[in-house]
This record gives structure tokens, sequence and C-alpha cells, in this order.
């Protein structure tokens, strides 16, 4: 049982000095209260440690205060919270104290005690030869530990590999849905969301008529001959109307010249019909009405058929010239919505132009069907409206058909993708199907750790054909060793640095 002096809140120094030097034990408890003023300050402290180490007594500190604990910790003595546990404890830790020199003195002062006082201590012949032994295998043993360490640390390698490579091409069919409810990109069915953008657009075309229409070229002439019926002359002037009385649409003619009837006598006149056309060519006495007041005096026939009324061919407006029309001037415009529906894409959106779909239609056509014309005007507006698709999820998901497609052993390093043509009919649940073909650039994956424990150790020459033989390599690698003169690779994984060239 370690025995404890107990100490007063007031004790100071020379109290601490005086009990120490009354003890006749070598190692004691120093318990303190709580406001003890010999542990105030650090100096304090230091100065019970000096007055132990004086005493040549070994001191353990009891302190309740947890605060004043550390710092006399810090000073280099033990301390515990409890004389319990300071007694419990096997040995105190702390720094052993100091060696004590004497102090410098005069020639003329007594020589002082030193306490304790140094002892000196002598080993039997036997125990100095065994220590001599002993320090000879301690310096062979370095040695051995020095050569191992250089054999193991200084040899330094660096190793460049380029693994073999492949190129491999997906072609992958990708849907694209407008559904305004769907966000995520359906992988398993290669389906991506897409949103439809739309315009007005109008435009003018003029087009060449490629039909014909039978039209009317001439007008029928000839003679007619006039009776008087009255005992006095009669004047017709020019333009009397004469017609016929047979047929549906009686043809008319008028005269040319003026001629002057004489009493109940005949005179000649020439005649031209009214309109073109073949329906003035009549036959003999087919002329026989004079149409207005005149008609009540005269009669009227035509001794000769009348002729030189005709028709000829020539171009007109056709059905086919209106829906050609209308056909090239709808593809004008869908043209220039592709280019102008651009400003409402993203960077990284694309418009795909098959599925611009016109959704209503205004047109305007300058002539009408089978009028005769050279030429055809239309002026249309459209609405055209097209789906847009993001291509970051066309390249996902041909990204992953891509890497479900990579040989074992391989790492995909660098894709590419194309974006091809659209399919005739959509597939699956899409409103459009287009086709991305994927590329990727794939190399052997090397693991560098594999690699070094493969040739930790080997010859230097036998190295290049063992990483050959044990790895996928596309050239010889490249192997530097330092110190040149080395002859072996190092032991150490840590002293090999590998690269891996992914293009050779």
């Amino acid at each position: 049982m370690v025995p404890v002096i107990e100490f007063q809140a007031d004790d100071d120094l020379a109290v601490l000095r005086d009990r120490l030097r009354r003890t006749q034990e070598r190692r004691v408890i120093l318990f303190f209260p709580w406001d003890a003023r010999l542990l105030a300050r650090t100096l304090d402290i230091e100065r019970v440690l000096r007055e132990a180490q004086n005493a040549g007594v070994e001191v353990a500190v009891v302190c309740p205060d947890p605060g004043k604990r550390g710092e006399v910790r810090q000073a280099g003595l033990p301390v515990f919270a409890t004389v319990e546990r300071a007694q419990s404890a096997r040995r105190w830790r702390h720094r052993p104290p100091p060696r004590v020199e004497p102090p410098k003195r005069h020639w003329w002062e007594d020589v002082v005690a030193v306490w304790p006082p140094p002892q000196r201590i002598v080993f039997p012949r036997w125990l100095r030869h065994i220590w001599q032994g002993a320090r000879l295998i301690v310096f062979l043993a370095t040695l051995a530990v020095v050569a191992t360490f250089a054999i193991f640390v200084i040899p330094q390698s660096t190793i460049t590999l380029v693994p073999q490579n492949r190129t491999i091409s997906h072609i992958v069919a990708v849907s694209a849905v407008y559904d305004p409810e769907m966000e995520e990109v359906d992988v398993a069915q290669r389906l991506i969301p897409a949103r439809r953008v739309g315009d007005y657009f109008e435009g003018y075309i003029e087009v060449g008529t490629t039909g014909s229409a039978a039209f009317t070229a001439g007008r029928a002439t000839g003679t007619v001959l006039f009776t008087n019926l009255l005992a006095q002359d009669i004047t017709v002037p020019v333009g009397t109307i004469v017609r016929t009385s047979s047929g549906s649409f009686p043809t008319r003619f008028s005269t040319t010249q003026p001629a002057i009837v004489p009493a109940l006598g005949q005179m000649s006149a020439p005649i031209e019909a009214v309109e073109d056309g073949p329906a003035g060519n009549v036959g003999v006495n087919q002329i026989n009405l004079v149409e207005g007041i005149a008609g009540l005096a005269l009669r009227v026939t035509n001794p000769n058929p009348t002729a030189g009324g005709s028709t000829e061919s020539l171009r007109a407006v056709s059905q086919a010239d209106m829906d050609r029309a209308r056909e090239l001037l709808i593809a004008q415009l869908l043209d220039e919505a592709y280019q102008e529906l651009q400003i409402y894409l993203e960077p990284t959106e694309m418009l795909h132009q098959p599925s611009l779909a016109v959704q209503g239609v205004e047109l305007s056509y300058n002539r009408f069907l089978f009028e005769r014309a050279d030429t055809l005007g239309l002026h249309m507006q459209i609405l055209v409206t097209g789906l847009v698709v993001d291509l970051d999820n066309a390249e996902a998901i041909a990204y992953t058909a891509l890497s479900q497609n990579i040989p074992a052993g391989y790492q995909l390093v660098e894709t590419t993708f194309e974006i091809g043509e659209a399919a005739e009919e959509p597939l699956g649940t899409g409103d459009i199907t287009f086709f991305v073909t994927a590329t990727g650039y794939t190399t052997a994956a090397l693991d560098p750790l594999e690699v070094k424990q493969s040739i930790r150790g080997q010859l230097l020459e036998q190295v290049a054909g063992q990483l050959e033989a044990d790895f996928p390599l596309a050239h010889s690698p490249q192997v530097t060793i330092w110190p040149e003169w080395f002859p072996r690779m190092p032991l150490l994984p840590l002293r090999m640095t590998v690269y891996v060239l992914q293009r050779g």
C-alpha cells in the first residue's frame, strides 16, 4: 500500500518540502484538495516536481479538479482523480526525472552531495562477452536489413503498354412518341419522348399549264339574198341581224355592208357570224329570218352555205396542273418550315424532317379549271408542325445497346454517333422511328496491379515475353529500370509504374 500525504488548501512550498524530506518511503501519493495553492499555477506544479526530484521520492498526484489534472499531466507528473485509482495502478506513467548535475562550485567550497547518488554498475566478464557478441549480431543484422531495403526499395521501373483494340458498330432503331405525360427514356423499349413545334407559312408559285381545250378560232361568212315585199325601196344598214330558225339555238349573222333593196325586188348582202366557231357554218337556205322591224317588209335566204367558222386546241388549265402546283408549293413551304422551325430547338435537339405535317391549308388559284392560259398561279398558307427529339436521349439508348455488345475483356474508350434516316413506318408504339449508328473504340482491359504481380522480381530480358504471353497487347511493351545496371524488376509493386496507352 503506497502511503498518502494530504495537503490543505493553504499549504505552501515550504510545507511540501518539509513533508517530503521527512518521509522514509520512496513512493508516495500527494493528495491536493480542489483549491490547493500548490497547483494554482504551472510554475507551482513545476516546483512540486522539482522538490520531489530533489528529495529522491517518486510521487503521484491525486486531484479532483480535472483542469488541474491536465496541467499536472502536462508538467510530467502522474496524476489520478482518486486515491483508489492511484493505489490500484501497477505503475505510474510519467517522464523519468532528469539527471541532477552537481552545481558549480569554487575551489574553496565543499563538494555537494547529489541525491540520489550516481551508482556505477559493474557487469561480470562473461556478461560483457555476451554483450559484445550481441552487438556484432545486431550490426550484421543491420547490414542485412540495409541490403534487403536496398534490393526492395531502390530499384524502380516504368512499363508502357498498348493493349489490343477493336472497333465495333451497332445500328439501333429509336422510336419517338409525342406524349405530354412521358418524361423519362424507356431504354428497354428504346422509346424516347418527343415534343411538337409548329408555325404558319405562306408562299406563291407559278407553273406552266399542260392541259388543252378546243376553242373557236374564226367566224363563218357568206351571202344572203333580201326580197322586198313593199312597193318602195328599203335600205338595209350594216349590222342588220339575220338568223336561222331551226335548232334549239339559232345561229345569228350580221350584214357587213349596206344594201338597197328595190321595190318588189331583190338584193344580195355579205354577212358574218356573230360568234366564232363552226356553229356559223350553215347549209343552203338555213338563214330565213330578219330580226327587227325590217323583218315585216323583207324576206331573206342564203343561196349558198356559209363557211369559215372553225375550232383549234389551245393550252388551258387542267386538274393535273392545279394538283402539281399544290404539291410543289407544299414541298417548297415544308423545306422553308424545316429551316425556320430550327429557332424553336434547344442545342441538343433535332427536328425530324419526315415528321413535318401540314395541319391546315388555305389556297387560291388565279385561273379557273379549263381556262385558256399559259401559266397557273397559286397562293397558299399552311400550318406546319413537326416532332422534336433530344439527341442526348437517342444517343443514350444507342450507347446502352453498344455497351451490351462489347467483347469480353474489353472496355469502351470512345464512342461516336450518327443519326440516320427515318423508317417508312413507325416501329413499335412510337410516332416516328429513326436509326442511330453507334460506333465504339474498345481496348483490352489491363489491370496495372495484375501487370505488376506478373513481372515483379523477374529478370529484365524475360519481362517483355512474359507480358506478351499474359496480356493481349497490340505492340511490344516498353520497359525501363533505374538504376540501369540492375538486372531484375523491383520486388515491390509500389516501385513500378504502369502506363496504359489507349492508342498506339
